[in-house]
């Protein structure tokens, strides 16, 4: 695995390229598999409102009619539109064929999630905790 690639684990921070905030990533119950004590992800963990939530307000295609406000965790800023509900395509990819977390593929930094309204999903850390 390359250098700046870590195993991805609940709690992992990701963001869209549409969206004005970051989110972690969820896993409600644990496949078993662990990295510094932290539960791994698999390519399967993409399932809208158990494993992602919404990124803030789209600047993207998403239909939303929903009209939220919300503050830039960097400025203190306010930003109002239309809320970032990603529709996932399929599966993760660029993931870590070699790695399996309960049979399936292990989500690393780099993999990456389509949504329908043109969005790239990927990750920003690992979620791992230095201890």
């Amino acid at each position: 695995m390359a250098e700046d690639e870590k195993y991805v684990v609940r709690g992992a921070k990701m963001k869209c390229k549409f969206g004005s905030h970051k989110r972690k990533i969820n896993l409600p119950t644990s496949h078993g598999s662990y990295v510094n004590g932290q539960p791994m992800m698999n390519k399967e963990d993409r399932v809208e409102e158990d494993n992602i939530t919404y990124f803030g307000i789209c600047s993207g295609n998403c239909p939303s009619s929903e009209t939220i406000f919300l503050i830039k965790e960097e400025d203190g800023s306010t930003v109002t539109g239309k809320k970032c509900c990603p529709k996932i395509l399929d599966d993760w990819i660029k993931t870590k064929d070699k790695t399996k977390v309960e049979g399936k593929s292990a989500l690393t930094t780099k993999s990456e999630l389509v949504c329908a309204y043109g969005g790239l999903i990927t990750f920003d850390d690992d979620g791992q905790k230095e201890e």
